[in-house]
């Protein structure tokens, strides 16, 4: 089987790469591109892109995709991009194409013009549908739609659909070039969220007021994240059964132990095997919480090379 040529914008720890890892078809890592150096640490000793745009040590030392010359990116067979969600996000300010963040689905749009990859998946939250009242989405979906040469398709999907007990909804968005067809991954058991606690890691934290009245309130719980705040009712139905959407300020708590989440565990809720941790706990936890679910990757990659 010929190697698969794929390159990622906006990649984070790479959550394509370790997804095409697991899935072990053969690949050819042409390209990551990365803005925070703490993530291009990561990439470097997880991964061996031939470029990594936006390493100061490389050969393309400017990480914004915007200001990059697309002569100066490879050809590739599968595009991935989880371009910012921050301007669409309920948890950001919702400015979209105002707040320049949002601009970097121009770049993406330009990569799939002019690279023609025979693949391209684009993820963001679900926000990005209503966000202006649906007329962002309508641009989005228009530029993706003029692009002649390919079938567009685009669904919600739950991480824990597929195998793995994380509430993470995000908005994918998949590209094949035509005649080829997509159908989208049939959803999955889900894993016991008890089997991603790390029973041996016994250090206990001592909690807040707050938190310590968040717990005594908790009736079912084993991840729950202290960053909601004192909506207990509200943010932790089924937290029995799978853990809350993990972002870049989360504050995960592993209940039966007592303590704070660990970066092991996090990582395994996202889908991710076998990775290196280089950086703080502080940085990596703010990775993961950016990444994409590798186990979603996963399910969608396989169809597409099917």
């Amino acid at each position: 089987m010929e190697k698969i040529k794929i390159g990622t914008d906006c990649s984070g720890i790479e959550a394509p790469i370790q997804a095409i890892q697991q899935l072990k078809i053969p690949f050819k890592h042409v390209f990551s591109s990365e803005i925070d150096q703490f993530c291009i640490k990561s990439i470097k000793a997880n991964y061996d892109p031939e470029i990594i745009f936006g390493d100061r040590d490389g050969d393309f030392p400017e990480g914004d995709i915007r200001k990059r010359k697309i002569s100066s990116v490879p050809d590739i067979d599968l595009y991935v991009c989880g371009f910012p969600c921050q301007p669409f996000s309920t948890a950001g300010y919702r400015e979209g194409f105002k707040d320049e963040r949002g601009n970097v689905f121009e770049t993406c749009y330009e990569i799939i013009k002019h690279k023609k990859p025979s693949y391209f998946i684009l993820e963001n939250v679900k926000g990005l549908l209503s966000h202006d009242k649906g007329e962002t989405w309508k641009i989005v979906l228009k530029k993706l739609k003029s692009l002649k040469l390919y079938n567009v398709y685009w669904k919600i999907l739950n991480t824990r659909d597929y195998g793995i007990p994380q509430n993470r909804e995000r908005l994918f968005i998949v590209g094949v070039k035509k005649p080829l067809k997509f159908s989208w991954p049939k959803k999955m058991k889900m894993k016991p969220l008890t089997a991603f606690i790390d029973e041996d890691n016994k250090i206990e934290y001592i909690t807040t007021k707050r938190q310590q009245k968040i717990l005594d309130n908790l009736e079912d719980g084993l991840f729950i994240d202290f960053a909601f705040g004192t909506a207990i009712e509200r943010s932790f139905i089924n937290a029995g059964s799978y853990c809350s959407c993990i972002t870049a300020n989360s504050r995960i708590w592993c209940v039966p132990q007592r303590r704070y989440a660990t970066c092991e565990e996090l990582l395994a809720l996202q889908g991710f095997k076998n990775f290196e941790q280089v950086v703080s706990n502080t940085q990596l936890k703010k990775q993961i919480g950016n990444s994409m679910s590798v186990n979603v990757l996963k399910e969608i990659i396989k169809n597409l090379l099917n």
